[in-house]
């Protein structure tokens, strides 16, 4: 990526956009036929043996073709030979997913463009004085990093509130010292609880083993 256009300039410069990004649905809709080259390769080859087992004419196979990658399926022209049948089984389902490939991939397009389209205009608004009272998380009258990322994250719904809050429960249970840092001293020492804990667990299963032995002994 250029130098010039950093990660945050596309975000507020609209200069800075993706150079090998198609800018329009058409050049989406050939990009997805062009991915799916080898289905259509595929399609036709196919479709060229079905016109000539069910004597089609190019309009016909062009018809069936439209009617059944687009699930239509009107009914009045289909396979009436053994061999062209069995050639519409592999036809449909091939040209069903192919289609639905490309069109799903304009849809995709769409909604990504209307989702960063969003994004930047959330993140170009100014911030007014309810907005800092809201981002104000522990009252202080202060917004620090952890509450403005926090806040971003949630309100352009990079994720929600419960995967932050287990992503807190992660950071205190790593956080062995309860200091607010992760160290190397915490590791270390998380590390012991586990072999501790092994142990403890070891014993414990030992001891009830002795204890089953010794109470089938005794009423034996």
């Amino acid at each position: 990526e250029d130098e010039e256009c950093r990660w945050i300039d596309h975000i507020y410069d609209d200069h800075c956009d993706q150079a090998d990004e198609p800018m329009s649905v058409l050049g989406v809709l050939f990009g997805g036929m062009k991915r799916q080259s080898i289905n259509f390769v595929l399609l036709s080859f196919v479709a060229a043996f079905m016109k000539r087992a069910e004597g089609w004419s190019l309009i016909d196979v062009l018809y069936y073709w439209n009617c059944t990658a687009t699930t239509i399926g009107f009914g009045d022209l289909s396979p009436k030979t053994q061999l062209g049948r069995l050639l519409a089984v592999f036809f449909i389902p091939l040209s069903v997913v192919t289609l639905g490939e490309v069109i799903a991939n304009c849809f995709a397009y769409i909604t990504s463009r209307a989702a960063a389209k969003a994004e930047k205009d959330f993140i170009r608004r100014e911030i007014t004085l309810s907005d800092l009272e809201y981002l104000d998380v522990n009252g202080d009258g202060r917004v620090d990093e952890l509450e403005f990322v926090t806040f971003m994250l949630l309100a352009m719904q990079k994720v929600d509130m419960r995967m932050m809050n287990d992503l807190k429960h992660l950071f205190h249970a790593l956080d062995a010292g309860k200091d607010g840092f992760i160290q190397k001293e915490d590791l270390i020492t998380l590390r012991q609880r586990k072999r501790l804990a092994r142990k403890m667990r070891r014993r414990a299963r030992h001891w009830k083993k002795w204890y089953e032995n010794e109470a089938r002994s005794f009423f034996s």
